[in-house]
Formats: structure tokens, C-alpha cells, sequence
């Protein structure tokens, strides 16, 4: 595709421009003939005029940006909303593939991250490691008093001895006890006589009841015969009627206060008094056994070991506090969240999304086909979607031009379809590895195109001509760089003519440069007359530009002085 026809055009043209230039100088200012052997100066004049610095290259117009789609995940083809041609927003679904294993597999690791962070929360409960703390603690102290309480019940049992004191108490609580008993007895016997007492008085009651309704009846039957008399006999009557019926109440309640049977709980009480007096005094006066003194060591034994897991526990449980290590949780958690994240990119990857606005340009497979996607680590591409609305200029200069090619300098654009159009643009990115097209060594270069100076439809791979324009001055004025002579770097002398033929050398300022006119910044001015340097003449012969010292044009090898 690349071609060199460009260059040598332009090496054409710049000789015989060179060409021209040297006859225009041998015409203008060396007289025709000379009598004899002689050197004569070679001048030129300053002119106003275009000065440009280009580099031609070839290539095509390509997409901005183009993306080969594959789905995430591999499985079978279920949906397919898009052909060639089709054009489609960043963001739009192109397709899909059956989603239904993935998608119970999420619900599964959902499942384990929610367990995980459970059993993190659990592991770094600090409520539960405290509670832990003081119930060992607890329990440390629990088990020092009843081991205490053992020891002392062990000394009692092997240090036993009759206390006499004790014993002469225990021995005066029991007469007390048996005193009281005796009492109770009596006590109960005296019941049995004032009960029989009651009795009597309740008879005698009843019988004054009996005598006073009679002696009532009576007064009633002596008032019919005396109804002078009725009304005081009448009182009298029902005053001893119910003072002998208050009577029999009293009687009636002291007899059934009276029938209440205490006596057994009172003797019973009286009776357990004296067996506990004999007990105490029994276990005062009798030494302990054998086996109640080895339950007792067995006991004390069983506490004191009680006593080492409690504070064992403890240690523990304040380890565990302290450390609090969730670091097993914790990885449990992190490969189950792993999971779960590569479970829900397998989900989205069975859509598969535009990543960009562009046009499709191929559709690689059909609904019902099974295809691989980069999971698999070689996916299947489905859909290529390409950028048309901003397209770029793919193109290629020879290797030798690279001083003329950078970033930012602009193009002209040519398509071989349309030659009568010219579309701007500006180079955007140069590749910084060299390529071989067509077996030549060439840069590749990226440029922008304007496609809105024309509108016409373009199509990709359109064959371009591409000219770099590294440098441009228009209506500047022009001095033949053979007039230049360098004093350094960047620095450039002229020897002007003046009018009576003498020459001032003068500082310029020089701008762009070809081969043949250098751009006069400042310096000079339009119209002025500058030497090219001597050239050597024979007699009857036309003049020859034989300027000694000249090396390339504007380079070191020009005689400071014309030679």
C-alpha cells in the first residue's frame, strides 16, 4: 500500500528547481563573455513569498475505535437483538446466553457470605467473651468457699473432741426439753377435768333455759288470770328468759372453746424438742466415723479440682478476650465474598452489553449455539462494534521523513475515491516501533479527519494520501540558503550588497528552511541584495558558478568570507 513515487516526485522537483535557480543566477548577474580569465560575486535579491516543509505518506481510514465482544461467561445462546449495520448505544444489550446455572449460583453464595459474616459477628462478640470472663470468675469464687467450707468439716471430723461445755449445755436443754414435755402431759390432763367443768355449767344453762320457759309459760297463764298484772309478769318473764339464754351462750362457746384438741400438737412439739436435745447431746458425746471422714477428704479432693478447671476456664476465657482471634472467620468470609463476586461476574457476563456507540460490523454467531466466553480464556467473539462517526487516517511515512512528523502538526487529506477533496486533519499519535510496508521501513502515524468540510459518505479502508505539513510561512520574506552563512548553532550571517558594491555583513534570524530558500525572520528586508559567494570565469567562455568552499546548502561547509 505504501509507496515511494511520493518522494522521488519531491527530489524531482527540487532539482529543477535547484536547476532553474542556478540559471536564473548565471543570467541575471555573471556577464556572458569575459576578455579573459577572472572571478566575479554571484548576488540575489530578497523576495516575499510561500515557504512550506511537508512529508507525503499513504493509508486508509479506519474506525476510531473498534471492540471485539465476547460474552463473560460460555454457555448456550439464547438471545440475539442485533445484525450488521445495526447502530446502538453505549450500554444496550446485544445479546444474551442461559443464565440459569449462574444465577443459582449466586443465590448459593449469597447464602455462604450471609453464614460467614454470622459466624465473624459471633467470633467477634465481645458480650459473650466478657459474659465468659465473669462466669469463670464466678465460679472460681464459688468453688473457693465450698472448698473452704469442705476443709474446716474435715478439720471438725479428724480434729473431733467432746467440748465438756458444750456437752453440759446440750445436757441442760435436754432436762428443759423433757421438763417441758412433762408440763404438756399435765397440761393435757387439766384439760380433761376442765372439760368435764364446762359440761356441767353447760348443763346447769340448759336446765335454767328449760326452768325459765317454764316460769314464762307459767306467767303467761297467770296473766289471763290477772290482766291487771299481765304486763309487769310479761316483763319479768322475758327478762330471766333472756338472761338464760345469754347464759347458754356463754356456756355453749367456753364448752366448744373448750372441745378443741391441742393436746396432741403440743405434746408432739414437746416431744421432737427432746430428740433433738438427745441428738445434739449423742453427737457431742459419740466420735465420727471412719467413712464420714473419707466422704469428707473424698469431697475436699473433688472441690480442689473443681477449683484448678475453674481457673483454668478463666484463663481461657481472659485469652480469649484479650486475642479475640477471628482471623479463620475472617478467611472464611473473604473466599466466601471471592465467590460470590466471581459468581455474580459469571451472571453478567451471560449479557452481553455495548461498551461503546458505535455501528455493528460482524455478527459471529446464531441464537442456540454454544459459545466460549473469557472466562475460558479464549472466548468466542460474537459481535464487533466499531466508532463510524469519528473515524481516523491510518497511514505511513518512510522512515527518513521522521524530523517532519509529530504530534499536533496538521494534514491534508486525499481519498483516491475523491480527488478532488481535501479534508483536514491533525496527527493525533505516531507508534513508537517502526513497521515494514511493502518492504520499507516507514512510521505509523494516526491522524484526525475532519469529515464535516464534505459530506460525503465514507467507508472503511477508504485508500488516502496523506501530506504533513511539519512547517508552513506564507507571504515571508525568502533568502536562497547558498546566501546563508553559520556562525553556530541556529545562527546565521548574510553578506549584503549595498549600493557603491560593498559588502556589510549582517546577523539574521532564519525560520523554516528547505532546500532551496530559507524563511528571513528579521534582519532583512525585501528588495535587499545579498552576496552568494565568487564564482570564477575564462575568457570568451560563459560564466560557471564555480563557488569554492560551498559545501551543503546553509551547512557549515559555506567560506565565511564567499570562499
Amino acid at each position: 500500500m505504501f509507496r515511494k513515487k511520493a518522494f522521488w516526485i519531491v527530489l524531482i522537483v527540487v532539482l529543477v528547481a535547484a536547476g532553474g535557480g542556478y540559471a536564473a543566477y548565471a543570467h541575471w548577474f555573471a556577464p556572458a563573455e569575459t576578455p579573459e580569465q577572472g572571478s566575479t560575486m554571484e548576488t540575489a535579491t530578497v523576495t516575499v513569498g510561500d515557504l512550506s516543509i511537508t512529508a507525503d505518506g499513504t493509508g486508509v481510514l479506519v474506525a476510531a475505535s473498534q471492540v471485539n465482544l465476547s460474552f463473560g461467561s460460555s454457555g448456550s445462546l439464547s438471545e440475539l437483538v442485533v445484525q450488521v449495520g445495526d447502530r446502538v448505544q453505549a450500554g444496550d444489550v446485544l445479546g444474551r446466553i442461559d443464565d440459569t446455572d449462574a444465577r443459582m449460583t449466586v443465590a448459593e453464595a449469597e447464602l455462604a457470605v450471609l453464614q460467614a459474616k454470622t459466624a465473624l459477628e459471633e467470633a467477634r462478640d465481645a458480650a459473650t467473651r466478657e459474659q465468659a470472663v465473669a462466669q469463670a470468675e464466678f465460679q472460681i469464687t464459688q468453688t473457693v468457699a465450698n472448698l473452704e467450707a469442705a476443709r474446716s468439716d474435715l478439720d471438725d471430723l479428724v480434729n473431733w473432741a467432746p467440748d465438756e461445755t458444750e456437752v453440759e449445755v446440750a445436757q441442760a436443754n435436754l432436762a428443759i426439753a423433757q421438763a417441758s414435755y412433762q408440763n404438756t402431759v399435765a397440761k393435757a390432763n387439766m384439760y380433761d377435768e376442765g372439760l368435764a367443768s364446762t359440761r356441767i355449767n353447760l348443763d346447769n344453762a340448759i336446765g335454767d333455759l328449760n326452768d325459765a320457759q317454764l316460769s314464762y309459760a307459767n306467767a303467761m297463764d297467770a296473766a289471763r288470770d290477772w290482766e291487771k298484772n299481765i304486763e309487769s309478769t310479761r316483763e319479768r318473764a322475758a327478762e330471766s328468759l333472756r338472761k338464760a339464754q345469754d347464759n347458754l351462750e356463754i356456756a355453749q362457746a367456753s364448752y366448744d372453746l373448750n372441745t378443741i384438741d391441742t393436746r396432741s400438737i403440743d405434746l408432739e412439739n414437746a416431744r421432737v424438742k427432746v430428740l433433738n436435745a438427745e441428738e445434739t447431746l449423742a453427737g457431742l458425746q459419740e466420735p465420727p466415723k471412719s467413712t464420714d471422714i473419707t466422704a469428707a477428704r473424698v469431697k475436699v479432693q473433688e472441690l480442689e479440682v473443681a477449683l484448678q478447671q475453674a481457673r483454668l476456664d478463666l484463663a481461657d476465657a481472659e485469652k480469649a478476650l484479650a486475642e479475640a482471634d477471628t482471623s479463620e472467620e475472617e478467611l472464611n468470609l473473604e473466599q466466601a465474598q471471592l465467590r460470590l463476586e466471581s459468581a455474580q461476574e459469571a451472571l453478567q457476563g451471560a449479557t452481553l452489553v455495548a461498551p461503546i456507540t458505535g455501528t455493528v460490523t460482524e455478527v459471529n454467531a446464531e441464537v442456540g449455539e454454544k459459545v466460549s466466553g473469557t472466562d475460558s480464556g479464549n472466548g468466542t467473539t460474537v459481535v464487533v462494534l466499531a466508532n463510524l462517526d469519528q473515524p481516523v487516517v491510518q497511514f505511513w511515512i518512510e522512515e527518513s521523513e521522521l524530523s517532519n512528523v509529530a504530534v499536533g502538526h496538521p494534514v491534508r487529506i486525499v481519498f483516491e475515491a475523491l480527488p478532488d477533496l481535501t479534508y483536514e486533519g491533525e496527527i493525533t499519535r505516531i507508534d513508537p516501533v517502526l513497521v515494514t510496508v511493502g518492504n520499507t521501513t516507514a512510521l505509523q502515524v494516526w491522524a484526525s479527519i475532519d469529515t464535516a468540510a464534505h459530506p460525503v459518505a465514507l467507508l472503511g479502508d477508504m485508500n488516502v494520501e496523506v501530506e504533513v505539513v511539519a512547517g508552513e510561512a506564507l507571504n515571508v520574506p525568502l533568502v536562497p540558503v547558498q546566501a546563508l552563512r553559520e556562525l553556530g548553532e541556529d545562527q546565521y550571517a548574510v553578506f549584503v550588497v549595498k549600493d557603491n558594491g560593498e559588502l556589510e555583513m549582517r546577523v539574521i534570524e532564519v525560520g523554516l528552511k528547505d532546500y532551496v530558500n530559507a524563511e528571513v525572520v528579521s534582519g532583512l528586508q525585501r528588495g535587499e541584495v545579498v552576496s552568494l559567494g565568487e564564482k570564477t570565469t575564462s575568457s570568451s567562455q560563459p560564466s560557471t558558478n564555480n563557488t569554492q568552499n560551498q559545501g551543503p546548502p546553509g551547512g557549515p561547509g559555506m567560506g565565511f568570507f564567499g570562499g
